[in-house]
């Protein structure tokens, strides 16, 4: 009654490099300074399949010799601006064996291929700063991620070029204009109650850099003097402030990078007050 049985057909080959940094930038006096600074990297490399033959799985394929988080799919060319046309790329086999490349407006005749493009960030790291000043205590942490890609498939119902009216369509990020008369230079193809010959269609259009940098928190506390925390019969005792997930700097056209479209980091405010007995 099984229509399929999961095998481990394949080799992967995972190559990387992390450093760490916790260099103390300044200690005497009542002020303090220390850091952790931390980056990883990390390649991997499809080593083997069952008959050398690939899988292709949604707009990625799985194949020797690639990154297996690569992704395989029609390449975006942009907008005519004659027409206001989509446009994708079509690989043409010349007699003498090389390859050229023709532009299309017809998405059922763009060519299949590699992108070199990943989901697999290029590297990741962060930097915790602690500094302290008497009894007053401020942290940071900032997170970042480079060089990752990541499919904005929400994009092909609300950037739609009018394939379905009866959704709202998103606003143009900054920098995306749409074609309008004979001559612009557009990022987004002339609206068409219906679509504009299959616009929408998956393909590196909605392929976007989902690299960022976010303060994932920020903290002030501050440790009541110990003689006052022995008049409480108290070991120690602290009151703090703390954020999280401040602020996001990202190309992203989405809620949040780091959800991948699914529901955004939530950003939370917090204050308390600690203590030990």
């Amino acid at each position: 009654g099984y229509t399929s049985v999961w095998e481990n057909v394949g080799a992967i080959r995972n190559r990387g490099v992390e450093f760490t940094l916790e260099p103390q930038i300044l200690h005497g006096g009542s002020l303090q300074w220390d850091a952790n600074f931390n980056l990883a990297f990390n390649r991997n490399e499809v080593m083997e399949l069952y008959d050398d033959q690939p899988i292709t799985s949604g707009n990625k394929r799985i194949d020797l010799g690639h990154d297996m988080d690569e992704y395989y799919m029609r390449i975006w060319a942009g907008v005519n601006p004659e027409n206001g046309h989509p446009l994708w790329e079509r690989v043409i086999e010349n007699p003498d064996g090389s390859e050229s490349i023709e532009l299309t407006n017809d998405w059922n005749e763009a060519t299949l291929q590699w992108t070199g493009e990943t989901s697999e960030p290029t590297f990741i790291g962060g930097w915790l700063n602690p500094f302290r000043y008497n009894n007053f205590t401020l942290r940071a942490n900032i997170h970042f991620v480079q060089g990752v890609y990541l499919y904005h498939g929400s994009r092909t119902t609300f950037d739609s070029d009018g394939a379905y009216p009866t959704f709202n369509n998103m606003n143009l990020a900054d920098g995306w204009s749409r074609w309008e008369n004979p001559g612009d230079v557009a990022t987004h193809p002339q609206p068409v109650h219906g679509g504009n010959r299959l616009s929408n269609r998956a393909s590196t259009r909605y392929l976007e850099d989902a690299s960022y940098i976010r303060l994932r928190n920020v903290s002030l506390s501050y440790r009541i003097p110990q003689s006052i925390a022995n008049q409480l019969r108290m070991d120690n005792a602290r009151v703090y402030i703390s954020a999280d997930n401040v602020f996001t700097i990202t190309e992203w056209s989405g809620m949040d990078p780091e959800s991948a479209g699914l529901y955004p980091v939530t950003r939370k405010m917090m204050f308390g007050v600690n203590f030990e007995f």
